[in-house]
């Protein structure tokens, strides 16, 4: 019995490996394939874009990737600020930080503050690179404020430059994918804001202006206008100090000897005019200097 049973238990077991082995193999391509044709392109193109200067593809981690793709059909041309100016990461992730969802129970954040930080890098290489026929395609996966325990939900939008102005149009704000997709390894659907029809996502940002319910347009976030630029300060003019007053000296009451001394110089001075011994100008100067010590 022995001998019959061990075959038979290895032969069981054998199946069960080749079994499990093949239901992996077949998932695997449904979890890593939606990746490739997420954004319309075969899996040849998308793996090419991802080397090199040319890179049109930022895959962060598994359902948030940031993609360069043509400019949507029917959208109007309206190139860029021409030259496209040096974008400032900083500054983007403060304004896609103000940005909230609304027609909620309260306005929450679009993105969490560890996803904007993951998000910002692509974002700016991505922008940097679009020319006037490209638009730029954000997925964005996160659980936010659910806890680990949470379903990530998605955000779907589509940036681009028009103008002076950065164009944020979003079309899904908490999409719920994530169970369905783990259940039945179907490739999820994903649709980003559209140029021609509006979507259901309703946002707003400080500072920002809606032209749709799910369109901001938003100053662009550029190194020139986010550096601090110091205001030289116009040195007052050094007011001339007005001239002081003279000081008249204080003169003390004359006593008696004083009044004889100058009497007697007087006196002195008038005998040696009369004399010859000085002229009538010296007299006249020298009396004067006299008079003055009364």
């Amino acid at each position: 019995m022995n001998r019959i049973d061990i075959p038979k238990r290895q032969h069981v077991w054998l199946k069960l490996f080749v079994g499990g082995a093949a239901l992996l193999a077949s998932a695997q391509p449904a979890q890593a394939g939606w990746l490739d044709t997420l954004f319309g392109k075969p899996a040849a193109q998308t793996e090419a874009a991802q080397a090199g200067p040319g890179q049109r593809l930022w895959r962060i981690h598994e359902f948030t990737t940031v993609a360069l793709v043509p400019r949507e059909p029917g959208a109007a041309e309206t190139p860029p600020m021409a030259p496209m100016p040096a974008l400032s990461p900083e500054a983007l992730r403060q304004q896609l930080a103000r940005v909230q969802i609304v027609g909620r129970a309260a306005p929450e954040p679009l993105f969490a503050a560890d996803e904007l930080a993951e998000l910002v890098t692509p974002l700016v290489q991505a922008l940097g690179r679009a020319g006037v026929g490209d638009d730029v395609l954000l997925l964005s996966s996160s659980r936010r404020d659910g806890g680990v325990l949470a379903s990530p939900t998605a955000v779907t939008a589509r940036l681009f430059v028009q103008g002076d102005s950065l164009q944020l149009i979003v079309h899904d704000a908490r999409f719920d994918f994530y169970d369905s997709f783990r259940g039945t390894q179907i490739a999820p659907r994903f649709t980003f804001g559209s140029r021609t029809s509006t979507g259901a996502a309703q946002v707003q940002s400080v500072g920002a202006s809606n032209r749709r319910a799910d369109w901001l347009a938003m100053a662009l976030p550029t190194m020139t206008r986010d550096a601090a630029v110091p205001v030289a300060t116009p040195t007052p003019p050094i007011a001339t100090p007005a001239p002081m007053p003279a000081v008249q000296p204080t003169r003390k009451p004359l006593d008696a000897s004083s009044a004889d001394d100058i009497e007697r110089r007087l006196e002195t001075l008038k005998r040696l005019r009369d004399k010859g011994l000085i002229s009538e100008d010296e007299y006249l100067q020298k009396r004067k200097e006299i008079l003055q010590l009364l």
